[in-house]
This record gives C-alpha cells, structure tokens and sequence, in this order.
C-alpha cells in the first residue's frame, strides 16, 4: 500500500501536469491563426507589416472613444424629462454638440420631445465610426507607410493642415505657402482628429451620407463604401478613391485584429486555409 505522503505527492504531480497541459493545449489555440484571415495578397515587407500591427491599436482607440460618445447619446436620446426638464446632462450634450460643429446651446430647456430626438439623430450621424481599414488606408496613402517626415517627426499621418501660428510646419517646395502641417503631440492625437475632420467636415458630407444609408439598413459602416465619399480629400478626386480600395483590397489583412496579435505574438503557428 501506497504511504500517504506518497499519494499526496503524486497528486500534486499530476495536478501540475494537467495543468501544464491544459495552459499549453490553451495557449496554442489562441495562437492558432487562420492564413486566409491574415495574409495579404500583395506580399508586405517587414517595415510595412510592423506599420499595420503599431498604427492599428491606436485607430482601435479612437473608434472606441466616439462610440462611448455614440453610446451615451442613444441612451440619453429617450430621456428627455430628465435632461431637459432637469437639465441632467443638458451641459454634456451640448458641449459635445460643439465639439461636433453643431453650433453652441443646441440643446434647450425649452426644446420639445420630438425637436430633442430629432436633434439627438443629427448628432448621431457625426458621432459615428469610421472603418479603421479606411484610417489604415488613407495613412499608408497620406504618409507613404509612416515612413514621412511630417509623420516621422510631427505625427502627422494624414496631411491635416492647419492655419495659425505654431501651430505646424510649413510644408516643403511650397512658395508662400497659406498653411502649416499640423503638429500633433502623439501618433493617436492625430487619428482622433482625422476622424472628427470626416465626421464634421462640409468636404465629408458624402462620406456620411452613405453612412447613414448603411445605419439606416441595419448595416455596419464599410470602408470602401465610405472611402467613395472622400473624392474632396485629394484633388486626385475619384482616383485617390482607386487607390484607398486599392490599398484595402491589396495591402490589408482581411482581420486587422488577427494581424495585429499574430505579428505581435512573433508569428506562432498557421492553421490550414479553409
């Protein structure tokens, strides 16, 4: 008969390996990536995929916090006695309502019900999402993979101008030029106000009508049916829209995020393609 001491050993022992292997069995299948998810049909140096997995988490990042925004204003949208009549809120909403080029006091507490909802659905169609695969393309176009000097040395990814003293730089071979390049503290500064240009800009009504017609089907925003709103962001007009579909149907993964944490977790191993 086995002595206590000794099953007690044993246990333990074969507690660990099981543990081991349930932590390896674990760990292998959240690093097993589809091919067909990640790869891309155009084959991307190193310095390009490196670009794709660093600039992706922060596009991430800036969707989330206009759909924390989107969020709160579809919850607010059916509480009109207690931002309203209460004014609960009233200073938020109309803060972010000129953050988002609506005009100042657009919110009253003499507003109606139906004039406040009405009022919440303009708003929502500013505060909405851009595809970060539209973000992703339009930086590798505007800064030719991060490798700019306007992106190297002041984040600015997306040719953002700017028009007051200090403000940037003033951009190269340009005689008298009438705008500086924007400077941006971080490389998310400049996403953050990329995005807000789209959704507030008059040049960018196109993009966010389409929007709104997809919102309006039950559909999610797509990238290359936005980017057909973008003929005024280039004076390359419809085929600056070429080459951001293009650069999405080529130089992009169809799964950013498998990319990014396949890339980042040093290339594990593949699953077959189905």
């Amino acid at each position: 008969m086995m002595a206590p001491k000794n099953k007690l050993l044993l246990l333990l022992s074969f507690s660990l390996v099981l543990t081991a292997a349930l932590s390896s069995c674990k760990s292998n299948k959240e690093n097993n990536f589809d091919a067909s998810e990640i790869s891309t049909v155009k084959t991307l140096p190193e310095n390009h995929k490196q670009f794709i997995a660093n600039f992706y988490p922060d596009a991430v990042e800036a969707n989330q916090n206009i759909m924390r925004k989107r969020a709160m204003l579809i919850d607010l949208r059916d509480d009109y006695r207690h931002v309203v009549h209460k004014k609960r809120k009233l200073k938020t909403l109309n803060k972010l309502a000129a953050d988002y080029k609506m005009g100042d006091n657009y919110f009253t507490d003499s507003i109606s019900k139906s004039e406040y909802k009405q009022k919440i659905d303009s708003l929502l169609h500013r505060v909405d999402y851009i595809p970060e695969k539209l973000i992703m393309a339009q930086a590798i176009i505007e800064s030719g993979w991060g490798k700019s000097k306007f992106a190297r040395e002041i984040n600015n990814y997306f040719g953002i101008h700017c028009y007051t003293a200090g403000c940037g730089r003033y951009p190269d071979n340009v005689e008298n030029p009438k705008f500086m390049v924007k400077s941006f503290s971080t490389r998310g500064a400049c996403i953050e106000e990329y995005v807000w240009l789209l959704n507030t800009g008059y040049a960018y009504h196109d993009l966010r009508a389409r929007r709104i017609e997809l919102r309006e089907d039950n559909k999610y925003p797509n990238a290359k049916l936005l980017a057909e709103g973008l003929t005024r962001y280039s004076e390359k007009g419809d085929e600056y829209i070429s080459l951001i579909k293009s650069i999405i149907n080529n130089y992009l993964p169809k799964d950013l995020e498998a990319f990014t944490k396949y890339y980042n977790a040093g290339e594990p191993e593949l699953s077959p393609e189905s």
